[in-house]
């Protein structure tokens, strides 16, 4: 139970629900006794009273268990709901600092994690811990009261006949300890596998038109049963357990029942005592019985709270230094700088102490064959990673210095594969900047040459997109991502060359956007056709984590080395498959930097 423990600072903050709860629970398991002392009263005037005034006697019972009954109703309904809303109001707290938590995390830790295994802590093990802090707390101080209360009733009336019951508890209590801890040990294999299965549907899902494609159909339903049938074997073991708890203790408590029967007809107990004691033994073992399940439900718990607070364990990797520096407190030029930097993702060294600058305003690509390191320099500039040596500087200030909130405050994205969310495009455009106004995110659009078709949606701006935008075009959707980008007005600009795979018609919006996105920002560029960036200020070629060659295109060209090589190899291949396409890129506007002076 030392994961449940750690919820405590989580309800703290209800102490006062809490105490009104706990009262409640006491007061109806104390109810629930006394109706044993009131239930023998009416029985006794029911059958044992042969006054001529037994029905006058027997309504004013009656009317005793009416108050009796509206009291425990009343207190009933108080304990369910106040315990319920705390224990949601807790979990909400949890489930709020949990995704918290991992929006603190470093893009390592999703790399490490698979997404499923992460939903179902958020899903499964939250489910787990949600009948712990409702259902379960009840019961944990409600069951003990009335079965005291039971036991008490029943040594007042025959001290000798409750020996029998009491004879009962340790073997049941044995029972539930045992089937405990074989119980703890199947539910942290059960959550390990709807983990599992929770991931294997999350990236099948995902990937849908791909299945749908090849046709894969078949084989997926295949392995889908397998992995279905794991899930099941898993859920299966505890149902196995408590489905052999419960009958046990069925047997024990029958048992009860008969040696009980036995032995009020040998010692001649009157008929309403008897019969109040065996409803007394009932509510006994019915109380033992929910508690035996919730010796269940606990180790449940204990695990899903165990891989729950392995999350909120997890220290960020990349995090503010004690006395980080607020951008917001001093002008950013946007001057970067890699300073004999060194890189490895954890087996082998990604860039080998690469060094280069970039002024304010300046357009930088990185160029070369894929695997090279183009993608981990641009990881390092918002600080997804950090170096593993050397340094990378903004305005002559080390980025680990910097606060990161404030550092990314100054940097926007253009990925090649543009992440929108569900929504409307007035809210995708405005993620960056949530309080924009309209009036700004419309010139924003206007300005990513989005405002056309955006306003020929039904819905114009209120337009809802789809998961992932799955209704837009792959140029709309590229023009989003820029409109966005634009509407932020970032100092450092971080562009994935996206538009290899457009037709022709929007590749030049998208390029014409870049252009007007580019003026007056610090730029770097993830070249993956070389005949696009001839306009950039300055061209890294890449190689194997390294720096091979630094020019301009032409300058590049002259050399006649890699870049040469592979821009000759990219050229020919162009031809080759699309010349129409290629002679559309070679002309000198068809860079998105082509809008700002070329190189001397």
């Amino acid at each position: 139970m030392k994961h449940v423990k750690r919820l405590i600072p989580y309800l703290k903050a209800h102490s006062k629900a809490i105490g009104l709860a706990v009262l409640c629970m006491i007061l109806s398991g104390l109810l629930s006794a006394a109706f044993f002392y009131l239930f023998e009263t009416v029985l006794r005037q029911i059958l044992g009273n042969t006054a001529p005034d037994k029905m006058t006697r027997v309504n004013y019972f009656m009317m005793i268990v009416v108050v009796w009954a509206a009291l425990r109703v009343s207190v009933d309904f108080t304990m369910t709901y106040v315990t319920q809303r705390t224990g949601q109001r807790a979990l909400t707290h949890l489930r709020a600092d949990l995704f918290a938590h991992l929006q603190s995390l470093s893009v390592g830790y999703f790399e490490r994690k698979r997404t499923g295994e992460t939903m179902s802590r958020l899903t499964n093990d939250l489910a787990a811990l949600q009948a712990v802090v409702t259902v379960a707390v009840i019961t944990a101080i409600r069951a003990p009261v009335e079965v005291a209360g039971a036991l008490t009733y029943m040594i007042s009336q025959n001290w000798q006949l409750s020996l029998f019951v009491v004879f009962i508890l340790p073997p049941v209590a044995w029972l539930i300890n045992r089937a405990g801890r074989r119980i703890r040990a199947a539910t942290a294999l059960l959550q390990a596998q709807l983990a599992e299965l929770t991931n294997y549907l999350q990236e099948k899902i995902s990937a849908m038109r791909l299945i749908q494609t090849f046709g894969t159909r078949e084989h997926e339903i295949k392995l889908f049963n397998d992995v279905n049938q794991a899930a099941y074997a898993r859920t299966m073991t505890p149902i196995r357990i408590q489905a052999g708890l419960a009958p046990m203790i069925e047997f024990v408590g029958y048992s009860g029942v008969l040696l009980v029967l036995w032995f009020g007809a040998a010692r001649s107990m009157n008929p309403e005592k008897l019969l109040v004691f065996l409803f007394a033994m009932h509510r006994a073992a019915g109380n033992l019985k929910a508690i035996a399940s919730l010796n269940t439900m606990f180790k449940s718990a204990d695990a899903a709270a165990e891989r729950l607070f392995e999350i909120l364990d997890t220290k960020p990797e990349i995090r503010d230094a004690p006395n980080a520096i607020d951008l917001s407190d001093r002008k950013v030029e946007g001057h970067l700088a890699f300073h004999d930097v060194r890189f490895s993702y954890g087996e082998g060294e990604v860039l080998h102490g690469v060094s280069f600058d970039i002024k304010p305003g300046e357009v930088v690509a990185l160029a070369g064959l894929s695997g090279s390191g183009k993608t981990t320099i641009s990881n390092l500039v918002p600080r997804l990673y950090d170096p593993t040596a050397g340094k990378v500087t903004l305005d002559g200030t080390d980025l680990r210095d910097l606060k990161l909130q404030s550092l990314r405050n100054h940097i926007g994205a253009v990925p090649q594969e543009t992440t929108l969310f569900h929504g409307t495009i007035r809210d995708n455009i405005a993620y960056g900047k949530p309080d924009a106004s309209l009036e700004e995110i419309v010139e924003a659009a206007r300005r990513a040459n989005a405002d056309d078709f955006i306003r020929a949606q039904n819905d114009g701006y209120e337009t809802h997109i789809g998961e992932r935008g799955g209704r837009l075009s792959g140029g709309q959707r590229q023009r989003l991502a820029i409109a966005r980008a634009l509407l932020r007005d970032p100092k450092i600009l971080i562009l994935d060359e996206a538009t290899s795979s457009l037709d022709a018609e929007s590749e030049g919006l998208v390029q014409e956007a870049l252009a007007r996105l580019m003026e007056g920002r610090t730029t770097l560029i993830i070249a993956h056709r070389f005949s696009t960036i001839r306009h950039a200020d300055k061209i890294l070629v890449m190689s194997n984590g390294n720096i091979a060659e630094t020019g301009t295109h032409d300058e590049l060209l002259a050399r006649n080395g890699i870049y040469s090589r592979l821009y000759q190899m990219q050229t020919f291949a162009a031809r080759s498959e699309e010349p129409q396409q290629l002679q559309s890129n070679d002309e000198p506007g068809a860079f998105p930097g082509a809008a700002l002076p070329a190189a001397s």
